[in-house]
């Protein structure tokens, strides 16, 4: 079983493990078609899917297309197959118990490798990382002893547990930075009843790994001095790259030395710039709106580069700022004011329960769950 990452969607994990690209987007049209029935929201095989939904995809020894699934969420899962010679697709019927589980870790390594060691699954982290991913850089700012608590539901089916369900309250305390998180309805918000999501994401990649910053710097393949422009973040070649917020392409194509090169105009005067791709993603073209965490693009080595890397960079007003240092105004939006007592008590109640170990029972439910706010 594997987990989304940022910006996936139906048809990039179709092709990433179908060889057949004939095929892979067949089942990609096809399994949309199915969710799409099942959303109110508008869907298609290039929408992209929230971190962490759960999916297999099966081939034969020849690598042929066989079956898949994907849970977007706990009620919702769907499955496709090839039978015979056309492909069969439906929604699994599923009836779900749910408790509510405390969980409190110390950071020692990576988040997954922490949240392992505490004896919990890398679905959990992935919904962590992403819960705190407008104010909290997990490879730059979380070190060895800070400490996680977490307020989430556990998933059973059949009396057996099945993954994870909704966090409803989270707080990290470390050396560096302290955030909480209060699932209020279905947004979150920290205790100063600012909801979490902002304009800007701190990363263009799920995890980073800076092999060159910004400021004046000896060029590797050049062998000269110069002013580097962005920040190169070191990564695995294929590796997914997001817009860092909503905006429009104003650029993808071919740059000289930045090879395969992605232009995004922000509101705020913000533009933000990706080079050495590997290759664009479908529909990625001048004057294409993106939301926040789209997927724009791969990491590569297009262009002049020594490796696989990607070149960000980020312009405020036409001139290049650091992107790891650069405080960007952001958009507040705070728990309407008739509202606020409600989510006073909502908040102390969740944060004693992160202070014990106990588990409580949430009614079960079969196809829908009711929102945290009556």
């Amino acid at each position: 079983m594997e987990v989304t990452d940022q910006g996936d969607t139906i048809s990039s994990l179709m092709s990433d493990n179908i060889s057949d690209d004939a095929v892979a987007q067949k089942v990609a049209v096809r399994l949309a078609a199915i969710i799409r029935q099942h959303r109110a929201k508008p869907f298609d095989s290039n929408t992209a899917l929230d971190p962490g939904c759960r999916y297999t995809i099966n081939l034969d020894r020849e690598g042929r297309f066989l079956k898949a699934a994907i849970e977007l969420d706990a009620a919702n899962v769907f499955h496709i197959m090839q039978d015979a010679s056309a492909l069969r697709s439906w929604k699994e019927e599923v009836v779900l118990d749910f408790k509510l589980e405390t969980l409190v870790f110390q950071m020692r390594g990576t988040l997954d490798d922490s949240v392992s060691r505490a004896g919990e699954g890398t679905e959990l982290a992935s919904k962590i990382r992403h819960l705190f991913k407008w104010d909290i850089d997990f490879q730059s700012e979380a070190f060895r002893g800070d400490t996680c608590k977490v307020l989430f539901e556990r998933r059973y089916a059949d009396d057996r547990p099945s993954g994870y369900g909704r966090i409803l309250c989270a707080v990290y305390e470390g050396k560096k930075t302290t955030k909480t998180a209060i699932l209020f309805g279905d947004k979150y918000y920290n205790e100063k009843l600012e909801e979490l999501k902002k304009d800007f994401l701190r990363t263009p990649l799920k995890k980073i790994r800076v092999t060159s910053h910004f400021g004046n710097r000896f060029h590797p393949v050049l062998r000269v001095w110069r002013k580097h422009m962005g920040v190169d973040y070191g990564a695995a070649e294929g590796t997914p790259v997001w817009s860092v917020a909503s905006g429009v392409v104003t650029f993808a194509g071919r740059q000289n030395g930045y090879g395969n090169y992605v232009c995004v105009r922000h509101d705020n005067g913000f533009e933000s710039r990706y080079g050495h791709l590997q290759r664009f993603e479908k529909d990625i073209r001048m004057g294409r709106r993106v939301k926040q965490g789209d997927q724009i693009g791969r990491v590569g080595m297009t262009g002049i580069a020594t490796g696989p890397h990607l070149d960000f960079q980020l312009l405020e007003k036409g001139k290049h700022v650091n992107p790891l240092y650069v405080k960007m105004v952001q958009s507040l939006k705070t728990v309407p004011e008739p509202l606020a007592p409600r989510f006073a008590s909502v908040l102390n109640d969740r944060l004693l329960s992160l202070n014990v170990n106990r588990v409580v029972l949430v009614n079960s439910t079969s196809r829908s769950r009711k929102s945290v706010v009556e």
